[in-house]
């Protein structure tokens, strides 16, 4: 009995504990909303802590250098950052540049522009890697948001300016340029860049204004002062290159640039004479100069000075090899001016028709020469000169003259190379019947 009796106080006491445990289940309370409200607040507080130490960690261990280990702090201050109150992917981006992670760097900073967009050093770094990847326009577009938050950077202004002129947009890249002289006006690229492009596309009286300021502002800056007299000549301008010139001249007394330029224009405006001093004043600069000397040489035969024409061309010849056949051409030039100047006004005879088989015998010569361009109008001379040298019945009529007799001639030698020509095109004539 007494078992019994133990036995079933057992049995009661395990349900009174088992309806101990559920009437708890029974009776839940809920909480109200200013318990909630400040659960979550306590919630959001203790991951504000956790982000803001993580944040502090991963500046501190960025500042030791410890890059993988501030790198593992900064996706924790990612995760916990649910609103994105910090930008910290650019300290994420250099955590991968510092360890050699290039691809992985311009992953962040896609990833770092889906929640910040308009990050001017986001956007920037992205443009430079699309820019080196030839991925022009879309790093063009990265460059002008970053210039919408920081419109006064210069490197983004110049990033700009260089894309635009890659893509041949060259209004917006003069644009460009024009801007960035504004804030860095000591920029020899950009302004360098600058003309290049105003020459290219824009009016050249433009171009031409732009390096004349570039010449008022460095007046000893030769380099612009050369490139205003190329212009000149470019749009003929000639009365403007001979003083620039002097001002070339007067600080670098070689600059052949200054001198062929200064030489041309005056050749242009027909004062040879000048021309030739200029041609000379070259030579003391630079005594073995051949295509100075056959100037000179061309410009005494427009004066009409054809021994003296012919002396430069024989110094030309001294000076150095006529492999291109340049000088021959210039020597076949004098004795065609000569032949026209003497037949002009009475008609071709006898004489003018020998001083042509020498014209006509230089130009052959030099049509063999290494020069194409010098071949090519020599050989036009010759196939001109045909209808003026002596035919048969020309020679049959003169078979004993074998000089021109004519006064104007009298400067011609018989002794002279290029006379040979008279003998050996009249023993052809000779032999073709």
């Amino acid at each position: 009995m007494r078992e019994r009796i133990s036995g079933l106080l057992a049995v009661l006491v395990a349900a009174a504990l088992l309806g101990g445990c559920a009437a708890p289940q029974q009776t839940v309370h809920e909480p109200t909303p200013e318990e909630l409200a400040a659960i979550q607040d306590s919630i959001a507080k203790a991951n504000e802590f956790e982000l803001k130490k993580n944040r502090m960690f991963a500046y501190e261990r960025l500042r030791q250098k410890d890059y993988l280990k501030a790198r593992e702090y900064f996706w924790n201050v990612v995760k916990l950052d649910v609103k994105h109150q910090y930008n910290d992917w650019a300290r994420i981006y250099q955590t991968y540049l510092e360890t050699g992670q290039v691809d992985s760097a311009q992953i962040i900073l896609s990833e770092g522009l889906k929640f910040f967009p308009d990050d001017p050093f986001l956007n920037g770094s992205l443009g430079f890697y699309l820019k080196a990847q030839g991925e022009y326009d879309e790093a063009l577009q990265h460059y002008l948001t970053a210039l919408k938050s920081e419109p006064d950077n210069p490197e983004y202004i110049k990033k700009v300016a260089e894309i635009y002129e890659t893509l041949s947009d060259g209004d917006n890249a003069i644009e460009m340029y024009q801007r960035l002289l504004e804030l860095t006006p000591e920029d020899r690229d950009a302004k360098d860049r600058l003309t290049t492009l105003l020459r290219e596309f824009r009016d050249p009286e433009e171009y031409i204004r732009s390096l004349e300021q570039d010449v008022e502002a460095s007046p000893d800056d030769i380099s612009k002062r050369v490139e205003l007299i190329i212009a000149y000549a470019e749009q003929s301008m000639n009365e403007k290159i001979p003083p620039q010139a002097d001002e070339i001249l007067a600080r670098d007394p070689g600059n052949r640039e200054a001198y062929s330029r200064k030489a041309a224009a005056l050749e242009n405006l027909n004062r040879l004479e000048a021309a030739i001093a200029t041609y000379k004043a070259e030579l003391e600069q630079y005594p073995d100069d051949i295509p100075a000397m056959l100037r000179i040489a061309d410009d005494y035969r427009l004066l009409g000075k054809y021994t003296t024409a012919r002396q430069w061309v024989v110094k030309a010849k001294k000076a150095g090899s006529d492999g291109t056949g340049q000088a021959t051409y210039v020597l076949g030039l004098i004795y065609e001016s000569a032949g026209d100047d003497c037949s002009s006004g009475r008609g071709l005879n006898y004489d003018d028709k020998l001083v042509f088989v020498i014209a006509y015998g230089l130009f052959k010569q030099a049509a063999a020469g290494s020069d194409f361009s010098i071949a090519e109008k020599a050989q036009r001379k010759v196939e001109y000169l045909q209808q003026f040298i002596p035919l048969y019945a020309d020679w049959f009529m003169h078979q004993n003259q074998k000089m021109p007799g004519e006064s104007c001639y009298k400067w011609i030698q018989g002794g002279w190379p290029e006379v040979k020509y008279i003998n050996r095109y009249l023993g052809k004539l000779e032999k073709s019947k």
